[in-house]
């Protein structure tokens, strides 16, 4: 049975592939260090003026979503080490890009004891890696950039793993 009523935050969990490249993806909860993670989908839309209407008519054409981040510069946490290390880098290209999952833990996946869940492939954008005032954390702050669309599937949270739905296999 799905659930009902208001989703909480941590209900909707983040992990990300902090080894991109690898045989195996080695996917980290988003999670530690990490004060807020707020998805913006940034529609993209096309106006247009018809002879015959007084007013214009608006269509969304796609979107361009992201995950603006502010984080602690943690010591000790995967996905806060290899974000900051890809700001302190100053990477780019291919290099700056891996794979995150978001899990919709209160939506049942295909089987059992898995979850609704979407990976997408993103470029990591970091705008502050040090500083900040004395006495105080140093932050993290940036944005993850989504790249191209999601893949549907279900998220193993006993195996920290990400199976595509089978009919999306072939998009």
């Amino acid at each position: 049975m799905e659930k009902q009523g208001a989703v909480m935050r941590n209900e909707f969990l983040s992990y990300m592939d902090v080894k991109p490249g690898g045989q195996t993806p080695t996917f980290e909860l988003i999670g530690e260090g990490f004060n807020e993670l707020t998805e913006s989908l940034n529609p993209v839309t096309k106006e247009s003026t018809y002879i015959h209407q007084k007013n214009k008519s608006t269509s969304v054409t796609g979107y361009a979503p992201e995950f603006a981040f502010t984080a602690e510069n943690f010591v000790g946490d995967p996905v806060a080490e290899y974000v900051a290390m890809v700001g302190r880098d100053r990477l780019t290209g291919s290099l700056a890009e891996t794979d995150i999952v978001n899990v919709c833990c209160f939506e049942q996946g295909k089987t059992a004891g898995t979850y609704r869940a979407d990976k997408q492939h993103i470029a990591i954008k970091v705008d502050q890696v040090n500083g900040g005032p004395g006495v105080e954390s140093m932050p993290l702050t940036g944005s993850f950039l989504y790249k191209g669309d999601p893949v549907k599937g279900s998220w193993n949270p006993s195996t920290n793993t990400f199976t595509a739905d089978s009919d999306t296999l072939d998009e």
